[in-house]
């Protein structure tokens, strides 16, 4: 069954024209109803279903969410997660005031995100996750401030994450957000379904080639 969600995409451009100056050179952003509407782009805003999604049903609905047979678009999340497209932000040039919009930019990724309106209300949303897609199109998801902590410890199986490369951290928690299907019904609790291997001083023995000066 195809399932897809309705999920906003946002012009980052747009909201840096709302961007109220505060002390220290930061900004905040806090729109309403109407600067929100301003600020959507226009076109289809149905999402593929990928495995972020179905997370954050189950943390609205339960853990017994499923998709049932009647229903193929859910449009729950259009409040809950949307997509910022940072095209022409960070790649622009060096006049003043590309440089201008981009330490606006720096402000979206506060703590304290960004406000937004959709029609139910000012929510606030901070920087989530994107895909290997979304990072070449230059654009980042946005996920409602109250649902961060407990959707993001779920993506990442409840793991503390201490040291770690973060190129390689951010990739995972990106493949979250690529299409597919789910498939119910493999019964994964089962010990014979899932294999780990317990080898903690395991050294690899493969030679590395690394080739220098075009040679």
């Amino acid at each position: 069954m195809d399932v897809y969600y309705k999920i906003h995409h946002v012009s980052a451009q747009a909201v840096l024209g709302y961007a109220a100056a505060e002390e220290g050179e930061r900004f905040s952003f806090r729109l309403n109803a109407s600067a929100t509407k301003k600020c959507v782009l226009p076109g289809p805003e149905l999402q593929e279903d990928n495995a972020l999604f179905f997370q954050i049903m189950c943390v609205l609905r339960g853990d017994d969410f499923s998709y049932g047979l009647e229903k193929t678009v859910f449009t729950e999340l259009a409040d809950v997660i949307f997509y910022m497209d940072f095209s022409g932000v960070f790649d622009a040039g060096q006049s003043r005031r590309s440089q201008e919009r981009r330490k606006k930019a720096e402000s979206l990724f506060r703590p304290e995100g960004v406000s937004l309106d959709f029609g139910s209300g000012p929510r606030s949303y901070v920087a989530f996750e994107r895909s290997g897609s979304m990072s070449r199109q230059a654009k980042l998801s946005f996920i409602r401030a109250d649902l961060y902590d407990t959707v993001r410890r779920r993506i990442m199986l409840d793991m503390e994450i201490e040291t770690c490369q973060l190129s390689k951290l951010y990739a995972y928690n990106g493949l979250m957000l690529s299409g597919g299907t789910r498939i119910d019904g493999l019964n994964l609790q089962r010990r014979e379904r899932v294999v780990v291997v317990d080898n903690p001083e395991f050294v690899s023995l493969a030679k590395v080639i690394t080739v220098k000066g075009g040679v």
